[in-house]
């Protein structure tokens, strides 16, 4: 996308609250030129009390300069206000439309992504978009507006130092700006080198034990000295870039104020302005260049806008996996069955087929096992069941209705996922227990508890349900974070409960207790266990064996394999 482009896109989804932006700029107007009023009015007072003309010849002119030095304040603080206001309510915006765009692409959508890359956007590329009000628009406006101001009022006095004012102005508002455009980092550069910096160090957090482990940390550390290396020749160049502005700006105050001088000295000389007035021009002309150095930040920082703009919306550019029918059906009411006719799913058109050709029946109140070794299509299963991807060919059904004419959020809710890596997130037992159904009572949360069998253990903790479970469930057990989320399973409520391996990582006699547990728990809920371990099918109605996404068999040649169908 072009610049303006992008720039329209962020403007157009921001919902840009101009009520408080108009604000931002009548105040920074305002105090710009209570600026220029303050110093040219200052210089005015010295140069008339040079000649004693009495206290009350000065006492007006006194209390003016103090009324401006006043309210020069309030005005720079109300400016601030409003414009961070305004960008703050342009920033919930844009997150709400980053949540809106990642929501429905999560999990399937974002797998090629990596998890720090699209944290840096969420996060770094999401928080620089503020100074697209904050410090891009507003200071433009009010550079703009006072200097044109300043101009007109200098050339009231004497039109020959307006024509030295406004060329100087003119090249400060240009010349520096383009400057600091053409050599800060190119086309966002900094931004992607940002993001690969994040990534590397959440592969670095993530896999810790592991690279210490086989040793391996030391390659990774070099890839990450190596991105922060780059990031660091950018901030250097950057550096370089504000340094070089800010000396040509140094320049063109003291070559207006030297101009103005000697167009004023000019005047004098031949009566055209009065001697008093030969302090006021050039401290006028010094107050004038007060907002034009905020250009070349906008400048600058408008290209940051644009880069982490064009990441973001880089996000639209993916692929929705599933989409909402515009008149979605309702769901089934009861206990639904679950029901696959055929169902054929690939992940791309040169990849094999996931599920190729896959036809069975859940009833409601059943217990099934589906088994077979890694890349046989077990998880693919779940992504269809719980609509994370949709079918090539075939069809799926809850009750008796296909899945794509029902809403996401309906058929997430008849199903629960139990999953292998059991997410907790860094809140208390009963946080993670609610997170499905945050109002849930304190009577259904305790007969989850005790259905998963964690109230002997809960009963144990000094704060019961109110225990923090560390970043990730760092501080409980691999199987005290399933049974955790079994019990968020059961208080969401979902009829049909799917288990994908839920035993992943855990001792044999822990992953027995664990599913006995969860078949004891199950009570009127459809349970589906997937999972690669034969041992685990002791006790389900029906077993499915799937191998290179096709159900081997329902019937006897369960035999060759060790499995049976148990009715």
């Amino acid at each position: 996308m072009s610049t303006v482009a992008v720039l329209r896109r962020l403007l157009r989804l921001s919902a840009p609250p101009w009520g408080r932006l108009t604000v931002a700029v009548l105040a920074g107007v305002a105090a710009a030129m209570a600026t220029i009023g303050l110093l040219a009015g200052s210089g005015y007072l010295v140069s008339k009390a040079a000649f004693r003309p009495g206290l009350g010849a000065i006492a007006g002119l006194l209390a003016g300069v103090e009324v401006l030095a006043f309210v020069r304040a309030p005005l720079r603080y109300k400016e601030r206000l409003a414009a961070h206001d305004a960008a703050f309510r342009a920033l919930t915006h844009w997150r709400v439309w980053l949540y809106d765009q990642l929501e429905p692409r999560s999990p399937a959508g974002l797998g090629p992504w990596r998890s720090g890359d699209l944290l840096s956007r969420a996060v770094d590329d999401v928080d620089a978009l503020q100074d697209l009000y904050l410090r891009g628009l507003v200071p433009l406006v009010v550079a703009l507006a006072a200097s044109a101001i300043a101009v007109v009022v200098v050339g009231l006095v004497l039109p020959a130092a307006a024509l030295v004012l406004g060329l100087s102005l003119l090249v400060a508002l240009v010349v520096p700006p383009v400057i600091a455009a053409l050599t800060s980092p190119g086309r966002g550069r900094e931004a992607v080198v940002r993001g690969a910096v994040g990534a590397e160090v959440v592969d670095l957090l993530q896999g810790a034990p592991d690279l210490l482990a086989f040793g391996c940390e030391d390659q990774f550390l070099e890839q990450l000295e190596s991105a922060d290396d780059e990031l660091a020749r950018l901030a250097r160049r950057r550096a370089l870039a504000a340094g070089l502005t800010s000396a040509l700006l140094t320049l063109l105050i003291g070559a207006a104020v030297v101009g103005v001088l000697v167009v004023g000295i000019e005047a004098v000389r031949t009566h055209r302005l009065s001697p008093v007035m030969l302090a006021v021009l050039p401290l006028a002309a010094i107050a004038a260049f007060e907002s034009v150095p905020a250009v070349t930040a906008a400048a600058s920082r408008l290209g940051d806008v644009v880069a982490a703009g064009r990441r973001l919306l880089a996000l639209e550019g993916i692929p929705i996996p599933v989409v909402d029918p515009d008149r979605p059906e309702p769901l089934p009411e009861g206990c639904p069955t679950v029901a696959l006719r055929e169902a054929r799913l690939r992940y791309a058109d040169d990849l094999p087929w996931a599920l190729d050709g896959v036809t069975f029946e859940l009833a409601p109140g059943s217990r099934t096992a589906v088994i077979g070794a890694s890349g046989a299509g077990k998880s693919s299963l779940v992504n269809v069941l719980l609509a994370f991807w949709p079918l090539s060919e075939g069809q799926a059904t809850l009750g008796g209705v296909p899945l794509e004419r029902l809403a996401q959020d309906d058929t997430r809710r008849a199903i629960a996922l139990v999953d292998q890596e059991a997410r907790l997130f860094a809140g208390t037992i009963g946080q993670n227990i609610t997170l499905g159904r945050p109002a849930a009572s304190a009577l259904d949360v305790d007969e989850a508890v005790r259905q998963a069998q964690l109230r002997s253990w809960v009963d144990t903790l000094p704060e019961g349900l109110a225990t923090p479970v560390g970043e990730q469930g760092a501080r409980v057990s691999g199987g005290q974070r399933q049974r955790i989320a079994l019990a968020r399973a059961l208080v969401a409520g979902g009829a049909v409960l799917v288990l994908d391996e839920p035993t992943a990582g855990l001792d044999d006699t822990t992953a027995d207790r664990l599913l006995a547990d969860v078949m004891a728990a199950g009570g009127t809920h459809t349970v589906l266990l997937v999972t690669h371990h034969q041992r685990e099918t002791d006790g389900f109605d029906t077993v499915i064996v799937l191998d290179r996404g096709r159900v081997v068999s329902l019937d006897d040649p369960y035999r060759r394999v060790g499995v049976r169908i148990r009715r």
